[in-house]
């Protein structure tokens, strides 16, 4: 049930990405997979109604052997009275429950070699189940990334590469604007000497075209004590 599906996950792993053959191999993968799970599923479902009627078996037989020995002690206090008749009904009846015995623990003593093996090719189609799983995971996260790397059939370029494109455009743009907001401001002050004459002259190049506060306070302080002396 399993080689095919191995087979077809180690193609996918090895062959490079073709436009649609991986997204269709994926697919299939992904629907023998599902029919491999089903049929896992439905062997536990068997195994375990087989271990139950085992059980049942059992069971079964534990009723026989209390029904003999009940029947064996019954037989010889029948014998002992003299009621020969009646212990041979019940010897004829130890024989058919022992036939059934001996028939029984054949059956079970050759099921359970059969569950062991059985129980043994479960478990390891479980785990080849298992491990499909995880390579079908790989492959379809193989197979997202390549699409998102691989160049796209109608833009010609991938979505990173469209992306990374406009990125640059936007970053061009801003360092544009920021350039021609500097020309503009240096423009504007030419535009207007009287910002030019403030600036310079808040630089303490000649004297400032505007009366500033620290200049004021200045002022104020220097008058007090003119102020006292009168």
């Amino acid at each position: 049930m399993f080689e095919p599906l191995i087979t077809q996950l180690r193609a996918l792993f090895l062959t490079g990405a073709t436009p649609n053959g991986d997204r269709q191999s994926i697919t299939d993968l992904s629907l023998n997979l599902r029919v491999a799970a089903n049929s896992v599923r439905a062997a536990q479902a068997a195994l375990a109604r087989a271990k139950a009627e085992q059980q049942q078996d059992r069971k079964r037989l534990t009723q026989i052997e209390a029904s003999i020995e009940d029947l064996e002690n019954r037989a010889r206090n029948a014998l002992l009275k003299g009621l020969e008749p009646l212990a041979r009904e019940a010897a004829e009846a130890i024989a058919l429950l022992e036939d059934e015995k001996s028939a029984l623990e054949a059956a079970i003593r050759s099921f359970d070699e059969d569950l062991s093996g059985l129980t043994e090719n479960l478990h390891r189609a479980q785990s080849r189940l298992r491990a499909l799983k995880r390579g079908e995971r790989t492959v379809e996260v193989r197979d997202r990334i390549q699409k998102a790397q691989s160049l796209g059939a109608s833009a010609g370029q991938s979505a990173l590469a469209r992306a990374e494109d406009q990125l640059e455009e936007i970053r061009n743009r801003q360092e544009l604007d920021q350039l021609a907001d500097r020309e503009f401001t240096s423009l504007s002050a030419a535009d207007k000497p009287e910002a030019l004459l403030e600036k310079l002259g808040d630089a303490g190049c000649g004297a400032p075209v505007k009366i500033r506060a620290d200049d004021v306070l200045a002022r104020l302080k220097s008058e007090l004590p003119l102020l006292i002396e009168n």
